[in-house]
């Protein structure tokens, strides 16, 4: 069975369709003091559940997958396998400035604690990260979203050295550029001078997320400054900020590729690929 917090519910119903398994319910409630209740409700208790949950900037969402842990400990349910598909927090994975709080390591600290047989990722951010949760598997749907599109593609570009190896996996053998950038301040990216072998050609630019936009737009932008004939953008995670719609809309991307990892309201313009078939697989 497959209990999954509230945020992941769309994709564990895709999941427990390929797995051909059913979900496992639960109530929650919250006190008059604002505290909250959490009950599994069954009919025959299972003997293991795959617990499913994303962990994103709002509290709860950690709490819940905490208490649905619990829930299932209390009730003597082992967990077979914890699936945690989008890890927020993870791009603050290392003190850039005085006196920071790493909380990707304080998140990694916590998930590590659920008594779970196998940890299971999707696309995590850096190997800073991946060092920080011992053992786990992690799973890579960018190159297979990529395929599924069919796209032409002549060139993959990194969008920033961070996301170099990504690009490698998706390209398979095609050229791979990686495109500099700078962080003046939180947001803020700047861009360095520099020519790339793009022109007449068909790009893509491969990253593990889409927040605000701008190191796409900006990495579009100079690619087709020299020349790329279309440029399409996949990335794993959708989670489209608010600024990102305005950003995305100037600019010159012909197309957007994202999984449904998290259930983010998407431009239409946008195609969202679902990695269900692939968890399933591996859950």
């Amino acid at each position: 069975m497959i209990l999954a917090a509230k945020n992941c519910l769309r994709l564990a119903r895709k999941i427990a369709r390929y797995k051909r398994c059913r979900l496992l319910n639960y109530e929650v409630k919250q006190f008059a003091d604002g505290e909250y209740y959490f009950r599994l409700k069954f009919s025959k208790k299972p003997a293991s559940a795959i617990l499913l949950g994303n962990i994103t900037p709002v509290p709860y969402s950690l709490f819940e997958l905490l208490a649905l842990a619990q829930a299932l400990q209390d009730s003597g349910i082992a967990i077979a396998t914890l699936c945690i598909p989008y890890l927020g927090y993870s791009r603050q994975d290392r003190q850039s400035g005085k006196g920071e709080a790493v909380l990707a390591r304080m998140i990694a600290g916590i998930v590590n604690r659920i008594p779970a047989r196998r940890r299971v990722f999707v696309d995590l951010h850096s190997d800073a990260l991946r060092a920080m949760l011992p053992p786990h598997t992690e799973i890579k749907c960018l190159p297979d979203m990529v395929r599924s599109v069919a796209q032409k593609m002549d060139i993959v570009a990194a969008p920033d050295q961070g996301a170099r190896r990504r690009a490698e996996e998706v390209a398979q053998g095609l050229p791979v550029i990686t495109i500099p950038k700078r962080r003046p301040r939180h947001n803020i990216v700047a861009r360095e001078g520099g020519r790339y072998p793009v022109a007449g050609f068909f790009e893509n630019l491969s990253r593990d997320m889409i927040d605000t936009g701008r190191t796409i737009a900006s990495a579009a932008a100079l690619l087709k400054q020299q020349g790329a004939k279309s440029i399409t953008v996949a990335a794993t995670h959708a989670i489209f900020s608010p600024p990102s719609r305005a950003i995305l809309n100037k600019a010159p991307i012909d197309r957007i590729l994202v999984s449904d990892t998290l259930e983010t309201p998407v431009p239409r313009t946008v195609r969202v690929a679902s990695i269900a078939r692939q968890l399933a697989r591996v859950l």
